[in-house]
This record gives C-alpha cells, structure tokens and sequence, in this order.
C-alpha cells in the first residue's frame, strides 16, 4: 500500500465508525481507481459512463445492506503518526519571529521633511525683546555684565514694559548671543574672529528653555565664509524659539590689492549673494519643524547692505533689518528709511543704554511706523 494508501485508511479508522468503512472505502477506492486510469490515458481506455455507474450502485447496495444488518461499533481510536502531526497554533505565549528592517546607510544630502501645514509665523505673534552681549565674558553687552538671578529679572521688567504695550502679541524675553566674535587680528584660522564654546551657547540655550525665552544667535564673521559660521550652529536653529542675526558690520573683504579689511578699522558689507542661501536654509527648517524662523541683519549705514533689491523674499523666513548703531533721532530716521527700501519685512531697533541720549523709551521705539518686531538692549 503506498503511503498516500496508508494515511487515507488511517484517517478512516480514526474519525469514521467501522460501520462505515464498508462504504466509505469504496467509494475511496473508486476514485483511486479512477485517478489511476486518468494517469494511464495515453495507454489505456478510460471507463465508460455507463460502467462507472454501474460500479458505484453495485458498491453502495451492498454497503447499504451490510449497514442495515450491523450494529453500530464504538469508534477507535488510533494514534496519528507524528510524521503527519499538524502544526500546532500560534498562541499568545508562541514567540514570534522578530523583524529586522535594514537601516538605510546616512546620506550626506539634507532633505527636509514638509510638515502637514504651513509652518506658523512668528513674528507676528511675537516681539522680541532682548539683551545683547557674548556667549562669553562682558565687553559686548549686557549679558555677562549681571549675575543670572539679576539678568532674568531685568530682562522680565524690561519686557513686561513693552507687554503693557502689546495687548495682542507676546513680548517676548529673549538672549542675543553673539558665537562668533569678530577681531582685529588674523586668529588661528586667519579669519578674523573667534568662536564662543559650544559648550557655553548650550548653557544659554538650557537656560532660556528653562526660562521659557527666546534666543538669538549672533554671527560676526569677519574674513570667514558665512556659510561656515551657520553651519556650526544650525542644529541650534531646529528649536522653534533660536533665531539667527548677522552683523553686516562685520563682514568683511579682500581689499582690491588682496589685503585684508580689519574688523573695527574698515566697515563691512553683506550682499544678498550672502544672505540669500542662508535664507534659503533657513526655510527648509521652518518647513521641517512647521514654525517661521527669523533672520535679523544689522546696520547703520548703507554701505552696509549695498544690494537689497536682490535679497529674495523666502515665505517662511522672516527677514528683520535692524537700525543699529548710536544715537537717538538720527537713528529713527534710519529706521524709517530703511522700512522704505526694498527687501524690508520687519523692522528691529537697537538701543545702546551707555551711549543713545536720548535713550528712547518703550513708549517711543514701539511708536514706530511700523513697530518694531525686535527691540534689543546693548
């Protein structure tokens, strides 16, 4: 008996009552008898319809009747040869296959990632308003010149001021933290500045985050590419409420006989050549984390951004030309002229406390056409 033969009867034994078996097999036997003469076909002819009929009565008359005279057998129980086993069912103690999916290799190309929406804007709900100094040790700013107890609470007064003129927006505390400190001399790079610590931007972060402030980062490059300078702190940037500023002042050239301009000596420009692609990464971040980012440039001169009808409006980047340098009334005129020139979105207005006379109340600054987004305390 072959082994197909085997487990059929097997299975006849086990679940079918002998008393059956006479039928049963029968027919069983037909059919195999029936599949063997379909694989014989090319030598043999296949039974006719009439002799398959035939068969089939003659075999279930006789089934019929030996059911009708036997009495019904308890069933036997056999045991079903482990070869045959069916598998048993996964239940909720079965461990299950783990799934490995292979991580793509690191690309070096940055693709950002669009939210579901537009990413907000800021300024429009914020103004800010901050104190200036370096990451690092006084002579910049206000910043390093306040022990920190003393900093916050005069950065929260001074704030609190402008709240009291801003019923629809928030006045927003905010660090303005120069990481690149531009210098009259070559430096170890030969670029004319030096650099804040990244340990020491990070302690600034972590406490604006704990202070629920904003912050700026402030790039003064001297002789080094712009680019080089973000990308140092562009991870910073990721964070909805760090911004960016760079300091036209300090930006410097190759005289036309290769020399190089001194920072402090010679004025420095910033051409929408420069600013452009920073803007243009800075909009890839406002669509990856869904908020606008605000790009800030100082000056006090024209000389200083000479081609502002070539700057590019990015939708999501929100450009501030701040009036910095001294003084009071001359400064205001400035500031109305440069919300006149092209590439102007918002405006921002620098106060030196030591050397403004005036120094202009908050009052004034926000009485300003337009007022200003970002108000800063040197």
């Amino acid at each position: 008996m072959t082994r197909i033969g085997r487990i059929r009867r097997i299975f006849l034994i086990r679940f079918i009552p002998p008393i059956r078996v006479q039928f049963v097999w029968g027919v069983a036997s037909l059919l195999l008898a029936l599949g063997a003469c379909r694989a014989d076909e090319q030598t043999a002819t296949l039974p006719t319809t009439a002799a398959i009929a035939a068969s089939v009565s003659a075999t279930a008359s006789s089934t019929v009747g030996a059911l009708r005279e036997a009495p019904l057998q308890p069933t036997m129980t056999l045991a079903v040869p482990a070869s045959i086993t069916p598998p048993a069912s996964p239940t909720l103690d079965t461990p299950q296959p783990t799934l490995h999916i292979a991580t793509p290799p690191p690309t070096a190309t940055y693709t950002p990632q669009p939210t579901l929406n537009s990413p907000q804007p800021y300024l429009s709900r914020h103004t800010l308003v901050s104190f200036y100094g370096s990451a690092e040790g006084a002579g910049m700013g206000i910043l390093n010149f306040r022990e920190t107890p003393q900093l916050l609470l005069e950065l929260r007064e001074r704030a609190a001021e402008y709240q009291a003129l801003l019923p629809e927006k928030e006045a927003l505390p905010t660090f303005h933290i120069i990481v690149t400190i531009a210098d009259p001399w070559f430096g170890e790079d030969d670029n004319f500045n030096h650099r804040a610590s990244l340990e020491s931007i990070e302690q600034w972060l972590a406490l604006a985050e704990a202070e629920g402030m904003g912050v700026v980062l402030d790039i003064q490059p001297g002789h080094a590419p712009v680019q080089e300078e973000f990308e140092r702190i562009r991870p910073y940037l990721y964070n909805p409420n760090v911004h960016l500023a760079l300091d036209s002042e300090y930006t410097m050239e190759r005289t036309p006989s290769g020399l190089y301009e001194i920072p402090g000596e010679v004025l420095g420009s910033l051409y929408a050549a420069q600013i452009n692609p920073i803007q243009a990464q800075l909009e890839e971040i406002a669509l990856e984390i869904g908020v606008n980012k605000v790009l800030i440039v100082h000056q006090f001169e024209d000389e200083m951004m000479p081609d502002k009808q070539n700057i590019v409006d990015y939708e999501h980047v929100e450009l501030v030309i701040d009036a910095d340098g001294f003084g009071g009334p001359d400064k205001v005129r400035d500031y109305n002229k440069y919300a006149a020139e092209p590439g102007f979105e918002y405006g921002g207005f620098k106060l030196y406390r030591n050397f403004d006379n005036p120094l202009l109340t908050p009052e004034q600054v926000m009485g300003l056409e337009p007022s200003p987004a970002v108000v800063i305390y040197q």
